[in-house]
């Protein structure tokens, strides 16, 4: 067959493998030869459903070592035969040529695609050369006319290896000079000398143009030693770069812009906290909050009025969406900036922190049935959106259809049906409700319940035999029930059909790189109303701040949680309307039922944190159960 004989060594591979069968693949070809764009068959074949993109990946990264770049550059349809025959008739004149001069110097392909081959060929990354990438303190250890020289970019080094992007990455000399002069093993990743080129001119012109190295730490300096406050083109790029770049590394939630009269102050929030992390000249202004709008496709022009926008960019290999507000004020535009890391937001279910046995009861009972409502809630900020994800994320499988509608979309989940509603062009959470109970879904997922009618729609959806999730803005789980309540649904619809409601807030967890024992705070114990003798047989740690948490003694936050199973009782109090006192005392008498501040408690009786986070976040409970009487229940299982 003349197809078969036009097979490249890919298709070859995936035959072999039995991923795909000749008459398939001929078929492709057949295809292909009368589209007017060049269509590799396998695309073809992944298109039509007849091959999985994930077992063309895998026969790809298994038998990428049979594979020749030529092999691969006529695979993705960038080396035509004619242009294979040169290459061999080449390759034959020469046979210790470097691969790179016989295909993209001589212009058989361009650089970008033959690195991209590289990419392929030998598991080398091929990313774009972010500045905002860069640890500036590894400039200082190669000059930058041989960086330049080379086509080098030292990114980072991290588990004793120099991460660094090269133009040339399967040069054994370079590789070796690398590993001399910075003294760890080198990971290569690749790019095109020109965008490496721009990357350096770039980290130049930033060091240059404020007259003094950039720090580590990324704390600038003045800039009037320098006598140039000009910060246009590159230079702000540069910039805003190195603050996204540093606000990630920190794992801040937002990153702040807030000019004042003579400055322009930068603000990160990490684990909820505002901390300052410099300042810029005022005259830094303008062209970095037009950098932002111009990214975020906002108007430029525009001063006068807020403005929103979304900014997509790659970090580290991982996507990150950034959510951006703009806000008009006296000293010009507040620029705030929302940072959704999308592989940070899955979080594992038994990561969020609730107890070992009522996570085995949410698994068990309330995860497992296939019906009931499922609610999250609590202020803004206080992890709801995380919680939803990892419930959705544990209850997604092949055998169930599960549709989301949310606002917006923040972390794209595989095998999931998921909507943005627009309040202002549509559809709304109403009307995409309306729409998923027609599209035969097993589990519905509403991002939130704002009004009578979606709280409406999700508990009949639920009554119906779907298992619906939402979060809803009430201060406690007893405040959710009697919330719905007053936005006018049926108490009977109520009782029928919620599962649970989960209540939460977040708090910062001690740093484990330096944390020692502490003791505790008179004003803290005042305000927990406990005593020294409560805490007998406790360990209270705190951080002492190290390099680790940024000198703050905390990284990372964990939630505390109150989880409301309704048992009969509870029930038959909310069908008769029961007030909202009398289903608080129903609920703590519930398994599975902490306040917020006893599960805090039991944190920081575990060494998680700290006592002043409790009474900064979690609601005082004049009627808390000491920490050692809750320990003792967690310990006989009385949760459960």
């Amino acid at each position: 067959m003349e197809e078969i004989a036009e097979r490249t060594s890919v298709e070859t591979l995936l035959v072999r493998e039995g991923s795909v069968s000749e008459t398939q693949l001929e078929r492709a070809h057949r295809i292909a030869r009368h589209l007017q764009r060049p269509r590799k068959a396998a695309e073809i074949l992944i298109e039509m459903g007849q091959l999985a993109r994930g077992e063309y990946d895998r026969v790809l990264r298994l038998h990428r070592s049979e594979l020749e770049l030529a092999d691969i550059l006529r695979d993705d349809g960038v080396l035509d035969e004619a242009g294979l025959e040169r290459y061999r008739e080449a390759r034959a004149a020469d046979p210790h040529a470097p691969e790179r001069a016989l295909l993209a110097d001589s212009g058989l392909v361009t650089e970008e695609q033959y690195l991209k081959a590289v990419s392929t060929r030998h598991d080398i990354p091929y990313i774009e050369p972010e500045v905002g990438l860069v640890d500036m303190s590894l400039l200082a250890r190669a000059s930058f006319p041989y960086l330049v020289r080379h086509h080098a970019l030292p990114m980072r080094i991290g588990d004793g290896t120099l991460t660094a992007i090269l133009a040339d990455p399967l040069d054994p000399q370079l590789l070796g000079e690398l590993e001399r002069i910075f003294d760890v093993p080198v990971r290569p990743c690749c790019a095109t000398r020109e965008r490496i080129a721009a990357a350096l001119r770039t980290l130049e012109q930033l060091r240059e143009g404020r007259g003094a190295e950039v720090q580590a730490s990324l704390q600038y300096r003045e800039i009037e030693e320098s006598g140039t406050t000009d910060v246009t083109g590159e230079g702000a790029v540069g910039i805003l770069d190195f603050l996204l770049m540093r606000a990630i590394q920190l794992r801040a939630s937002d990153l702040h812009l807030e000019p004042m009269q003579k400055r322009l102050r930068v603000r990160v929030r990490v684990d909820g906290v505002l901390q300052n992390l410099t300042d810029l000249p005022a005259d830094f202004t303008p062209q970095l909050i037009s950098r932002v709008k111009v990214l975020a496709g906002a108007d430029i022009a525009e001063r006068r009025l807020h403005q929103d926008g979304r900014i997509s960019v790659r970090v580290d290999g991982r996507e990150v969406d950034i959510r951006v507000s703009t806000y008009a004020s006296v000293f010009g535009e507040t620029v705030v900036m929302r940072l959704l890391d999308r592989r940070r937001g899955l979080v594992p279910l038994d990561e969020l922190g609730f107890e070992p046995r009522i996570l085995g009861t949410l698994r068990e009972v309330v995860l497992r049935t296939s019906s009931g409502l499922v609610l999250l809630t609590g202020p803004t900020g206080s992890g709801k959106t995380t919680t939803l994800y990892s419930f959705v994320d544990y209850v997604n499988d092949p055998t169930v259809k599960t549709i989301t509608c949310e606002d917006p979309v923040e972390y794209v989940l595989e095998g999931i049906a998921q909507c943005s509603v627009n309040h202002k062009t549509g559809p709304s959470f109403a009307d995409s409700l309306r729409a998923i109970v027609r599209q035969d879904p097993d589990i519905i997922v509403v991002g939130e319940i704002r009004d009578p009618e979606t709280a409406g729609l999700a508990v009949e959806s639920a009554l119906t035999g779907h298992k619906v999730f939402s979060t809803f803005h009430t201060e406690d789980a007893v405040g959710a029930v009697v919330r719905l309540a007053e936005m006018g649904v049926e108490p009977f619809l109520v009782a029928s059909t919620l599962s649970c409601v989960v209540a939460q807030r977040l708090i910062r967890r001690v740093c484990p790189q330096c944390a020692r024992p502490v003791e505790a705070e008179r004003e803290d114990l005042r305000f927990l109303g406990l005593e020294r003798a409560d805490l007998a047989g406790m360990t209270l740690m705190a951080g002492a701040g190290c390099p680790a948490c940024a000198g703050s003694g905390f990284r990372g936050r964990v939630g505390i949680h109150v989880v409301l199973l309704p048992d009969d009782d509870f029930r038959d109090a909310v069908l008769r309307r029961a007030a909202s006192r009398e289903l608080k005392g129903l609920a703590r008498g519930l398994r599975g039922f902490l306040t917020l501040q006893e599960d805090a408690l039991l944190k920081v009786a575990a060494g998680q944190t700290t006592l002043s986070e409790v009474v900064s976040n979690a609601p005082r409970d004049a009627n808390a159960r000491k920490p050692a009487a809750l320990r003792a229940l967690a310990g006989e299982g009385r949760f459960l």
